[in-house]
């Protein structure tokens, strides 16, 4: 289920941070530094999982993401697995 709707550059730590390879205690200490609440571990995952792949496609995506991210029936549309127990408007970085 989505959670409160993040910030763009709430949204740039985050998949930022996972893309370069950060953990999930990193990601959310940084987040911690801009007052913004933690990243749960399974939306974490999922982004390593299923938007990771996507950005290195094309990283034009990741900027585009940043200011509007994808829902997960835009990951399918372009190719990508997704999956099965979410909604197609979802967004992992916004799930709480």
């Amino acid at each position: 289920m989505p959670g409160k709707r993040r910030q763009p550059a709430h949204r740039a730590i985050i998949y930022g941070g996972i893309l370069g390879g950060m953990s999930n205690e990193r990601v959310n200490q940084l987040l911690r530094e801009v007052n913004e609440r933690p990243l749960p571990p399974s939306s974490y995952h999922a982004i390593r999982k299923h938007y990771v792949p996507y950005f290195e496609k094309d990283m034009s995506r990741l900027g585009a993401a940043i200011e509007s991210p994808p829902t997960y029936a835009a990951l399918k549309k372009a190719g990508e697995t997704i999956p099965a127990n979410v909604g197609p408007d979802d967004d992992a970085a916004d799930d709480e």
